[in-house]
């Protein structure tokens, strides 16, 4: 039995008992309840699977007085049951076959509820996003609940599928094993002989890496898991013997593993030869490498790498100093024609800062003009440059090429001969945001899905924006009695920084809080859609905020903002790519918050 199956099955185990405990044992019940607490706390601890409970299930699960017995075992089983039932969706739990067996095996815990408690579980019950056969149960009396009993307990039994047997054999395991130390082996040798200065900023090198064989889709193919963990130990890798049938989405841990995961990747394994792709190549090294080195750069590192890079396609150099007097970064030139070069790193991009500096460019002279971007900037600066003549650049394009001919061996030469410009940050943000990206991405659109996309909404919004505050103090899913004014989120404006887009929105548009409503839409917001969010826009919290969306907006949406606007408030719209853009922005230290002002700026210059 696999960890995960082991804690989601106690969690069960646990729900049917919470629904058995009768009014007048309060023992039992507390008993219970510290029993649930210390299985709570130890999925998160090793962080086995996704748990979404709310505040109030837990300060009712905490408390250790009984107040109102029958609300607050109402309260516990209905939070249960909605997270039990949201388990069995792939977002959170993988196994195969085995769907019917644990609906039922749920319904039968519930059915431990009497028959009173059952109509006020109904009358309050929060229903799953991912609810496979509801039904609503009401019964008049024991017997029918009884004969209910009996019904899902056959039909239980009748649903039992017969798993295909996998086994791998020990010599199989070896054979995988003996591949995985091999490679791991070169991995570190290749990283420690050749950048011993910055060995640990590699996820996988100094580490505990775990290695797991799991399902896959396909009957040809297994999946192999590996993880990399903190360690205050010796490096290694270590293959698990065992075949895991039941296990959790990426990136959750398959053993009870409390030291900080540093990065994961799935590779395909194919069942007939057990042949992989080597995950620690030197492609894969190299990779790493650049990822590192521009994480880690100041502008003038920076500036110089794109030098080297735009050298090797062609471009030779003018005297530096000239071209700097002259206001940009670097005077190329290709085939007998001259280019000026702007490298944007950490230097801000905001729109009208990039305008500021296109219209300079635009007005004083003729030479082809290029902006050159670490991170990606995203298509509407892309196209506002256009307007000026200007070409956009994406460093990472001609990094590419390298890679796509094999000839990533110069990229190392480079880097290994600058590696003492740079100086790697202690906190690496690369697994986090790899986890954002991939939740994003794997959340359906639709009201159906909606809590989550809120909930991967706000985790996003931390991840990009926490430390431009003096403390992080945010509200989630605030409702009014009367549930029809819902701000998803909402966050206290105390920025550190009295020049930053949020000190600013906070003058301009007496912004006390920033809200942030998420639209799980599957089509592109309208001006309906856009407009409602100004229902939570008053003189309370103030006239910003913040739209997260996943298609983005259409032109009546637009038009929408700029007549808010015209009235002093701002609405301002991210869709899925632009957080995704941004997020990689963050992990390689660069401020997304040029972002927002950019999309204000816009506003008011259209």
């Amino acid at each position: 039995m696999t960890v995960t199956r082991k804690y989601y099955e106690s969690l069960i185990g646990l729900f049917a008992k919470i629904n058995s405990v009768k009014h007048n044992e309060v023992e039992l019940f507390l008993e219970t309840k510290t029993d649930l607490s210390n299985l709570i706390d130890r999925i998160v601890k090793f962080n086995l699977f996704p748990l979404s409970f709310t505040n109030l299930f837990f300060e009712t699960l905490h408390k250790r007085t009984i107040e109102n017995f029958s609300k607050e075992k109402i309260i516990l089983s209905n939070e249960l049951h909605y997270e039990l039932n949201e388990c069995l969706w792939t977002t959170r739990l993988r196994y195969g076959g085995e769907l019917l067996f644990y609906i039922y095996e749920i319904r039968i815990a519930y059915l431990n509820l009497s028959i009173e408690e059952i109509d006020e579980f109904e009358k309050d019950k929060k229903e799953p996003i991912h609810y496979f056969m509801p039904e609503v149960l009401k019964f008049r009396n024991l017997k029918e609940k009884t004969a209910k009993f009996e019904e899902i307990k056959k039909t239980q039994k009748n649903s039992i599928v017969k798993k295909e047997k996998v086994i791998i054999k020990k010599s199989d395991y070896e054979i995988i094993d003996g591949k995985l130390q091999m490679h791991f082996s070169d991995y570190k040798n290749y990283i420690s002989t050749n950048y011993p200065s910055i060995c640990d900023s590699f996820s996988y090198y100094g580490k505990n890496v775990r290695a797991y064989i799991t399902e896959a889709i396909s009957n040809d193919i297994f999946e192999l898991r590996v993880h990399s963990y903190k360690s205050d130990s010796k490096s290694s890798i270590t293959l698990k013997n065992e075949y895991y049938n039941f296990y959790p989405a990426y990136f959750y841990n398959l053993e009870e593993i409390a030291n900080e995961q540093i990065d994961a990747m799935a590779l395909t394994l194919v069942r007939s030869n057990f042949i992989f792709k080597n995950p620690f190549s030197i492609e894969n090294i190299h990779y790493a490498l650049v990822r590192i080195f521009i994480e880690n750069s100041t502008e003038i590192v920076a500036i110089n790498f794109a030098k080297f890079l735009l050298k090797c396609e062609g471009y030779k150099f003018i005297d530096t100093e000239d071209s700097q007097n002259q206001g940009f970064d670097l005077l190329g030139e290709k085939s007998n024609e001259k280019t000026q070069f702007e490298i944007y790193h950490h230097k801000s991009r905001s729109s009208n800062n990039l305008v500021e500096k296109a219209t300079k460019f635009y007005n004083t002279n003729s030479i082809e003009t290029i902006f050159v971007f670490t991170t990606f900037p995203g298509k509407d600066t892309i196209d506002l440059l256009k307007t000026y003549n200007i070409s956009s650049l994406f460093l990472f394009d001609l990094i590419g090429k390298y890679f796509e001919n094999e000839n990533t061996d110069v990229l190392s030469w480079y880097i290994k001969s600058n590696l003492n410009s740079i100086k790697p940050k202690k906190i690496n943000k690369n697994f986090e945001a790899l986890i954002l990206i991939n939740r994003l991405k794997n959340c359906p659109t639709g009201n159906k899905d909606w809590a989550d996309y809120e909930t991967i909404g706000a985790d996003i919004f931390r991840f990009l924006f926490e430390d431009n505050f003096k403390s992080y103090i945010a509200e989630e899913q605030f409702e009014t009695d009367l549930k029809n004014h819902r701000r998803d989120l909402i966050v206290s404006n105390y920025p550190k920084d009295s020049t930053s887009f949020w000190a600013e929105v906070k003058q301009e548009y007496k912004s006390k809080a920033i809200i942030i409503d998420f639209k799980n839409y599957s089509e592109k917001l309208n001006s309906t859609t856009l407009f409602s969010v100004t229902k939570y826009i008053t003189k309370k919290v103030g006239n910003f905020a913040i739209v997260f969306s996943r298609k983005g907006i259409d032109n009546t949406a637009v038009n929408e903002q700029k007549t808010l606007l015209s009235s002093d408030k701002l609405v301002i719209e991210f869709n899925d790519n632009e957080l995704i853009e941004m997020i990689n922005e963050k992990v390689l230290g660069k401020d997304p918050l040029d972002r927002l002002k950019s999309k204000e700026f816009e506003l008011i210059r259209r």
